[in-house]
């Protein structure tokens, strides 16, 4: 048995609002936009993440009305090119804590996306 990676799934009111977030902002690719089942699919590089409506029509949906995310945690994204993500992202999004150097050796930045779910995205810094 082999687990591959994970693919978070994010309810949003706004399909098509948070793929132009993912798209614009951080150079998502759309996979699938499909407003029968209130879904879509964005990737880049090895990061995929599944949007769907609250009420969509498979699993993933719910008869609870969506107000903002209850999702607890975070997206943490490992990857290389921090510094030029940083300045691509830091005026165009919610920040919620700057690119900056922790002890635990990693070099690291938060923002929200268009929903207020938190991305916080992280590159290992050299020895």
């Amino acid at each position: 048995m082999e687990l591959l990676a994970p693919i978070p799934t994010l309810a949003t009111p706004s399909l098509q609002e948070t793929v132009d977030f993912y798209v614009s902002v951080l150079d998502f690719t759309c996979k699938t936009l499909d407003e029968t089942w209130k879904f879509a699919s964005i990737q880049k590089d090895k990061v995929t993440m599944q949007l769907v409506h609250p009420q969509a029509k498979f699993p993933f949906g719910s008869s609870t009305p969506f107000e903002e995310p209850v999702f607890t945690g975070a997206i943490y994204i490992h990857m290389d090119g921090i510094d030029e993500l940083w300045e691509k992202v830091k005026d165009r999004a919610e920040v919620c804590f700057p690119v900056q150097n922790f002890d635990y050796g990693m070099r690291e930045f938060g923002i929200y996306d268009n929903n207020g779910y938190l991305l916080q995205f992280g590159q290992q810094i050299s020895a």
